[in-house]
């Protein structure tokens, strides 16, 4: 089998660090993740994103840089813009300049401004920032034509990255959790993604078909308060109650983010599927077998 060369952009972030982990385990995968300093995003010019996507290198480009703090990206407006926006807009031209495959990170943070589910071909509505430059992103991608395809994750979770079940647990002693309980959206189980984007990476570096915009997700669609009440109840905490917090963050977040992942299952369906059935779809595990 021909080793696959992948370029990893934000190797170190929750996502990134887990894709790595997870290329480690495969045979034929050979991963270049330049470190901030090689390859600063905030700082990305065309001449250093042609730089970094030489095909005599590599076979295809993973995205999973971000400026994913939404609280301060309304404060460091700058950065947040050139991570989420310009960088990706570039990378992408670059990419198509030489027929790489490019894919890139989005968030269901692109949404939040009317009622989901949202499709793949929704149009974005964000409601902060963070989601207004992660929006210009996707837009930058797909204008820039060439492989690009934008695989939208949303509310990660998994070892070493574990925000919201921190929040949650870190109240157990006062017999009551708040979280922004009406808040909805697709909890999604970090190592089982990171396994997705690399079969996804694979199909892309040997030219199948992909749509510009996917949506990885495992398990239903939860609210924040039944998330708590899941993460609670597998800990054994079932007397503490999930209660609504009352304090807003800086940065409004969406009522409702939830991505309906119809196009994509069907997409993975079509491509994955063993006509003998003997190799298993690339599926991303159920949260909720995961709290």
């Amino acid at each position: 089998m021909a080793m696959l060369r992948l370029l990893l952009l934000g190797g170190t972030g929750r996502l990134g660090s887990a894709v790595l982990r997870e290329a480690g385990t495969w045979a034929s995968l050979a991963v270049r993740a330049p470190t901030r300093d090689e390859a600063d995003l905030a700082r990305l010019t065309a001449d250093g994103a042609r730089a970094l996507v030489d095909p005599e290198l590599i076979d295809v480009v993973l995205n999973c840089a971000a400026a994913a703090h939404v609280d301060r990206c309304e404060s460091e407006r700058h950065e947040a813009h050139a991570v989420n926006a310009v960088a990706p807009g570039l990378l992408a031209e670059a990419c198509a300049r030489v027929g790489l495959p490019f894919l890139h990170i989005s968030t269901d943070y692109v949404f939040g401004g009317g009622a989901g589910p949202y499709a793949e071909d929704a149009a974005p509505c964000p409601v902060q920032h963070y989601g207004v430059t992660k929006a210009e992103g996707e837009r930058r991608v797909l204008a820039a034509g060439g492989r690009g395809t934008i695989a939208r994750v949303s509310w990660l979770f998994g070892p070493g990255a574990t925000p919201f079940a921190d929040w949650v647990l870190g109240q157990v002693d006062r017999a009551e959790a708040a979280v922004f309980a009406e808040q909805q959206s697709r909890p999604t189980w970090i190592p089982g993604l990171a396994s997705w984007l690399l079969d996804v990476c694979s199909v892309l570096e040997h030219g199948s078909f992909a749509p510009r915009i996917l949506h990885p997700a495992g398990g239903p669609h939860a609210s924040r308060a039944e998330w708590a009440r899941a993460i609670l109840d597998a800990r054994g905490h079932h007397d503490v109650r999930v209660v609504s917090q009352s304090s807003p963050p800086p940065a409004p977040r969406p009522s409702d983010s939830r991505l309906d992942s119809t196009r994509t299952d069907d997409w993975v369906l079509a491509t994955f599927a063993d006509p003998f059935g003997t190799s298993p779809l690339p599926r991303i595990p159920d949260w909720r077998d995961h709290v």
